[in-house]
Formats: structure tokens, sequence, C-alpha cells
């Protein structure tokens, strides 16, 4: 007789205080574990792999909290082997790594939320890229009402770190929503949002395109510059050809984290006039070829996350790269932001890079926010406060 599999049990459940209940149907499995894996910012009052407990029928359950709202993501670990949710049809895929999404309901978190207020639309778009000989996906995010409008909007290009995709600002980042949301409060301006595709060498995420076989994905940084020289003269024109945008750097912006955000400042600073609108969160300044230095690690190394705890930048290799350091940029920018967490293993790169605009006679606004480090949320807070920077009156 065919055994018929008992369906999966009830995961996670959440109360409304943030107490968490994991839980997993597996009679087989000796040991289970359930691990954190969003990283930084996101660990767990009892540790971040989490002995689960079996009962009389092969369950096995775990429970943690109170957790601080917000997204958070996780696997189980069953005798060595991750494995996802099968109770949990929501997932998160961060490059090649997937894991189950974990969300606390509260305040913040709901910024975060589909929401019962009217929604943007995100396409999936195909577009020829000559100066990478490739034809490559990135996404397009047009406010609500675009379809029904004659209206012309302004663009921000937004940009993702290293080891992502043109899948991580949407996926990780919930970048629909926070602006589906915020455009509903009237605290940001309706703007076509552009996701692209930061790795050079490939056209598309590898769950859409696989990667040829015997492809080694290189290293965060190695063709850095290879899409970011591909932003001016392939992605722009497209855009504009397509979307109704208001096509002058007045009405165009460009942002990016961590290894997006090394390529923010050098596409921007060497093209004043493409862009009037500039913010860089967690800059992966020593991923620019020539520039890292290295450094001994501070004094509260056991407290930063993230990348390059131990290196800096050299300020004058930097500026040959970054072109148009100088006061001449201040008359040009309507908005030229920094955005850091205090623990970011960038710390350090951060700080250089401050000296060499002050010592250039560069103006700049900053954000370097206590407690957070190299991770999501910050980057999901630094995305929402700057499109409600952007593309507003002097």
């Amino acid at each position: 007789m065919t055994q018929v599999p008992l369906p999966p049990v009830p995961s996670p459940e959440v109360t409304a205080g943030g107490i968490v209940t994991f839980r997993l149907r597996a009679p087989e499995a000796r040991a289970v574990t359930v691990r954190n894996t969003t990283g930084g910012y996101g660990d767990w009052p009892s540790g971040n792999d989490v002995p689960m407990t079996r009962d009389a029928e092969g369950v096995w359950s775990a429970t943690i909290g109170p957790l601080v709202p917000e997204y958070y993501t996780y696997v189980f670990v069953l005798d060595g082997v991750h494995a996802l949710d099968p109770g949990n049809t929501l997932y998160m895929r961060d490059g090649i790594r997937y894991s189950s999404s974990l969300r606390v309901p509260g305040e913040l978190s709901s910024l975060y939320d589909i929401n019962d207020v009217p929604h943007g639309t995100l396409h999936q778009v195909w577009y020829p890229s000559p100066s990478l000989n490739l034809t490559r996906r990135m996404y397009v995010y047009t406010p609500p009402g675009y379809e029904e409008s004659e209206e012309r909007y302004p663009v921000f290009y937004l940009l993702h770190g290293g080891g992502n995709d043109e899948d991580g600002w949407t996926n990780l980042g919930r970048a629909p929503q926070i602006l589906d949301n915020l455009i509903a409060q009237g605290k940001t301006r309706p703007m076509i949002v552009v996701m692209t595709n930061g790795n050079g060498t490939l056209p598309a995420a590898p769950d859409t395109v696989p990667v040829p076989p015997g492809y080694q994905r290189p290293a965060p940084g190695t063709y850095i510059l290879k899409f970011a020289d591909s932003i001016v003269p392939d992605v722009i024109p497209y855009v504009d050809a397509h979307y109704r945008t208001l096509a002058d750097r007045e009405h165009r912006a460009i942002a990016g984290l961590s290894m997006g955000g090394a390529q923010t400042l050098y596409c921007a600073f060497r093209h004043l006039d493409q862009f009037a609108w500039v913010s860089a969160f967690s800059a992966g300044l020593p991923l620019l070829p020539g520039v890292p230095v290295d450094i001994p690690a501070p004094a509260n190394a056991a407290q930063l996350r993230g990348p390059d705890i131990t290196k800096t930048i050299d300020p004058h290799k930097f500026a040959e790269l970054v072109t148009h350091l100088d006061p001449g940029a201040n008359a040009r920018l309507r908005m030229f932001h920094l955005a850091i967490g205090t623990l970011d293993g960038l710390i350090s790169a951060h700080a250089t890079l401050k000296s060499l605009l002050d010592e250039r006679g560069v103006r700049y606004t900053v954000a370097e926010v206590p407690g957070y480090a190299h991770e999501w949320r910050f980057w999901r807070l630094s995305l929402a406060d700057t499109v409600q920077r952007l593309f507003q009156p002097a």
C-alpha cells in the first residue's frame, strides 16, 4: 500500500507580541535546528542556531522571541542539510542562497507589506546592451496611475550589492512596496524606478538564465566597472525611449548599496551631466580597482559586521577613478547623500571618503545610524529615506 504523506504542519506561527514558533514534520531526522540567515541586525535572543525538539508524532518545534518587527529569513538544518520550511510559502533569494521568509508584524514592517493602497506595476524588461554585448534583464517600477495617465515622471536608477542581481531590490529590498506605501502617504513623489543587474558578465539572475557550464562566479567587484560603464550609453537611452520619463538630469537620480554604492559614485561623478541626485548606502569603496588599502583592525572590530573591516581606500587613487570631486559638483548636484550603519565593516573606508570630500570642497549630507551594519534592514530604511528626499523643490 502506498503511504500517503502527511501535510506540512503550520509554520511559522507568530503572535502579536513577536513570539515565533517554528514546526517541521520530520520523523526520520535525528537532529533539527532552525537557523537564522537574516544576518547582522537579526540576531535572535536565543542564538542564531536554535535546536528543535521532537514530539511523539515526529514533529519538531522551537519557540523564540520576542523579535523586533521586521522581515527575517531562516532555514531548517536536518542532520546537517539545509531545507526550506515546507509549511511556509514565502521565501527570499539572496544570490544563489534561498531562505524561508518570516514577517514579524509591527509599525516598521508595515512599510514593506502589500497594504490596501494603489499599487504600481513591476515590469520585467529585456534590453540590448551593446557595451556589454548582451541582451539583459532589468526591473522597471512604474507608479500607481502610470498606465491611465499621460504624465511624465522622474527616474530613479537603483543598484544592488555584490552577490545580488536584478531581483535584489524587489525580493529582499521590498522596493515596490516601499514606493507604493510612501506614495500613498504623500511622502514621496511618484517616480519610475529602474533596478538593473550590476553583474556585467551575465544577462540576468541565475534563476532566470542558468549560468553557462563551468562558469565561475567572480568575487564581488571583479567586474565592478564593466556594468557601471554601460549605464549611460545603454540603460538610460532605453528607459527614456520606452517610458514616459522626464529625460533630463534634474529629474534623474542614482543610488545603490554596497557594490552598487561604489558603482553609483563612479558613474554619477563621471557623468554629472546625467544625474542631479546621488546617494550611496554602505558604499563598497574597497571593491573599486586599485583603491583598497590594508589597515589594522579597528578597536571595535569585534562589534562590526560586514566586509572589509581591515581595509580603507587610497584617497588619491579613488579621486583618479571617481572624477569631478571638486567644488564645481556642488552647483550641479541637488542631493549628494551618504548613509551607513555605525557597525558596518566599511565604516573606516566611509570615514576616508568623508575626509576626501571635505578636502576637495564637495558638499554632502550624511546619515550614520547607530546599531546598524551591512544588512538589508538598513538598506530598506535607507531607500525609504532617500525616496522622500528625491525630486523635491529646492
